[in-house]
Order: C-alpha cells, then sequence, then structure tokens
C-alpha cells in the first residue's frame, strides 16, 4: 500500500508541474491570438480573460495518468483516452467558436456510450426503489444519463473562479482515496492526475489579470467527465461493500456531487416555470445568489467547498444506512445547508441596507435642523 500511494502522490506531483508550467504559455498565447472571453449580460467578470485553462489541465492529466496507470491490466483505458480526446476538441472548439447544443449533446451522448461499451457502466442500483440488478438495455441508457448530467451539472456550475475547478478536486481527492482504498488502483491514479493539475489551475484562475484563465469548456466537461467515471467505477467495484461496509455506494457519490447537481436541478426547474427553455442562460445559479448579496467570487467559492465536504463527511459518517435513507440524508443536509447560507447572507445584504438608511435619514434630519 505504502507503495501505491507513493506512486498515486507522485502522479499529482507530476500533473500538478505539467499544468503549473504550461498553463503561463497557454494565457500568453491567447492574448497573442486574442481568444479572449468577452464579458456579457450574463457574465461576472468585466476584463478580457483567456477561457483555455482547460489545455494546461488536459495535458497535465493525460501525461501523467499515461505515465502512472498500469496498461497491461487496464481494458477501459483506450476508451477513457478517446472519449478524453473527443471532448477536449469539442470543448476547445466551443471555447473559440460557439458550437450548435443539439451538435454538442449528441457528440456527449456519443462519448457517453463509449465509456459505457468500455466497460465503465452502472450495472445495479443496490436497492434503490427496490432495484438491484438491471437489464443492459437499462444500463446503457442510465450509464449515458448520467455520464451527460452529471458532466453537464459542472460545465454548468463553472460561474466563478474557483467553484468549479475547487469542487471537482474536492470531489477527485475523495473519490481517489475511495477508489484505492477498495483496490481500483488505475481509477485512483486518473482521480489523483486530475487533483494535481486542478490545483496547479486555481493558482491561474484565483489569479490576477492578465495572469488569470478560465477553465472554459475544455476544462469542465473534461473534469465532468472524469468524475462520472470514477463515479461509475466506485459505484460498481465489487470491493466497496466487502472492504468498506457500504451499503448504498450510490449514495456516497450523491453526497460528493451534490452541489453541482442540485444547482443544474434547481436552475433547470426555474427555468421551466418560468416559460423558457432549462438550456437558455441565465443568473439563476446557487454562485449567483451569493453575488448579489455582495459576497466576492472567493468567498463564494469557499462557502460551497466548505457545503461540499461537510456533505462528504456526512455521507461517509452514514455510510452504512440504505440507499433511500442515505440519499434522503444527502439531500436534506445538502438543501438545508444552501438555503441557510443563502437566507443568512440576505438577512446581512438586507440589514446593510437598512443601517445605511438609518445613516441617511440622521444626516437628513441634522441637515433639517441646521437650516
Amino acid at each position: 500500500m505504502s507503495t501505491e500511494i507513493l506512486t498515486l502522490f507522485s502522479c499529482s506531483i507530476c500533473s500538478f508541474l505539467i499544468t503549473y508550467f504550461t498553463l503561463p504559455s497557454v494565457i500568453n498565447l491567447a492574448y497573442q491570438k486574442k481568444l479572449l472571453d468577452i464579458p456579457d449580460a450574463r457574465k461576472v467578470h468585466v476584463e478580457l480573460i483567456p477561457s483555455l485553462g482547460g489545455i494546461g489541465i488536459f495535458i497535465g492529466v493525460l501525461i501523467s495518468f499515461t505515465l502512472f496507470c498500469s496498461l497491461s491490466d487496464f481494458n477501459a483505458y483506450k476508451y477513457i483516452l478517446t472519449s478524453y480526446l473527443i471532448l477536449f476538441f469539442m470543448g476547445i472548439k466551443d471555447d473559440l467558436i460557439p458550437m450548435n447544443a443539439k451538435k454538442k449533446f449528441l457528440i456527449q451522448i456519443f462519448v457517453a456510450g463509449l465509456i459505457a461499451y468500455g466497460g465503465v457502466r452502472i450495472t445495479s442500483l443496490h436497492g434503490l426503489f427496490g432495484v438491484h440488478d438491471i437489464h443492459i438495455v437499462v444500463s446503457y441508457c442510465l450509464t449515458i444519463f448520467f455520464i451527460v448530467g452529471i458532466t453537464n451539472a459542472y460545465n454548468l456550475i463553472d460561474g466563478v473562479d474557483g467553484l468549479a475547478g475547487g469542487l471537482g478536486g474536492i470531489g477527485c481527492i475523495t473519490l481517489g482515496i475511495l477508489l484505492l482504498w477498495v483496490k481500483e488502483y488505475n481509477f485512483a491514479v486518473l482521480a489523483f492526475a486530475i487533483t494535481g493539475s486542478l490545483i496547479a489551475f486555481l493558482r491561474y484562475n484565483f489569479g490576477t489579470y492578465p495572469n488569470k484563465t478560465f477553465m472554459g469548456d475544455s476544462g469542465s466537461l473534461l473534469l465532468g467527465l472524469t468524475i462520472t467515471v470514477l463515479s461509475i467505477q466506485f459505484i460498481e467495484s465489487p470491493n466497496t461493500v466487502s472492504i468498506m461496509g457500504i451499503h448504498s455506494p450510490i449514495g456516497i457519490i450523491a453526497g460528493i456531487i451534490f452541489i453541482p447537481f442540485y444547482d443544474t436541478i434547481r436552475v433547470f426547474t426555474i427555468r421551466i416555470l418560468s416559460g423558457r427553455s432549462p438550456f437558455s442562460p441565465d443568473k439563476n445559479h446557487i454562485h449567483h445568489e451569493f453575488l448579489r448579496s455582495k459576497v466576492g467570487h472567493r468567498q463564494t467559492s469557499i462557502l460551497l467547498w466548505i457545503g461540499n465536504l461537510l456533505m462528504i463527511v456526512a455521507v461517509l459518517l452514514f455510510r452504512h444506512q440504505d440507499t433511500i435513507n442515505l440519499i434522503l440524508i444527502v439531500f436534506t443536509v445538502g438543501i438545508l445547508f444552501v438555503h441557510v447560507l443563502v437566507f443568512i447572507r440576505k438577512k446581512v445584504e438586507s440589514n446593510k441596507v437598512k443601517q445605511l438608511n438609518s445613516k441617511l435619514e440622521a444626516l437628513k434630519k441634522e441637515n433639517y435642523l441646521l437650516q
């Protein structure tokens, strides 16, 4: 085990260094070629910022993952690599020249189908709704739905500095540790590889203009795909129950991905109830609620990171619960956390407004008396 831990640590360091030293060149190239993200009504930044950080993440992950995984007994590698390449280049094209939504959706379905064909596939619901083993057709459909849905959830939540990268990093390092624990070594390598790259990326994502970049679709889609692949493998590992005593691996994954998942469901519901397409952009995401309360980008991300960590701790503490109970715990704790934070921030902002109004009234009275 000590050798495996050392290898995973080395993989993460390798990925970190590659991404860290690649991104400055990517940023400089983006400025030279004017490949910049232009602010508009729905974006929260005001400067022209490169959105090609996904290139550095992709290179760091690809090299370190290939170097440190054991290819001799890793049948899924070629399918994961092919899917990475397809989704990465689609993301790059969309970052530079926006693509038709239907085309992107069809490519994502193809990629998800390729992953499922490669053996990374949901084959059991582990007692959810009383269902265990499922038919192969249902298995493929459910896997494709999960991969496309969660991949886009991480893409949609990439709205403020550090949010998608931080949530993704927390999810990947958690899954990496869990996968190492259940002896899924190659997938643990993938998890540690992307964690190292994400840490390096956050250095530039939290940076100041002009040494700053966004991950763009090329990075967020890659991150979402990785999270889904790791999640499915953890759910499907035969050692998850026998070694860890987990009765509901699905519940564990629900805790890890809860914030992006809940945010996506929330904004889709708001848009549909407003008579708009669920895919139409707006400013109704959770992070927008914090920004409207005058919370900074970094503070917003850190608060939601803390929420994600609390969710993970909660599901691991209650890992012996069955699937339904654990998912109920996830949604109860998660929704309460998010809405209590939003309520507190609104209350604080309301109090600030009241204090400001009181001061203005006092000044008016003082001016009146002086007259």
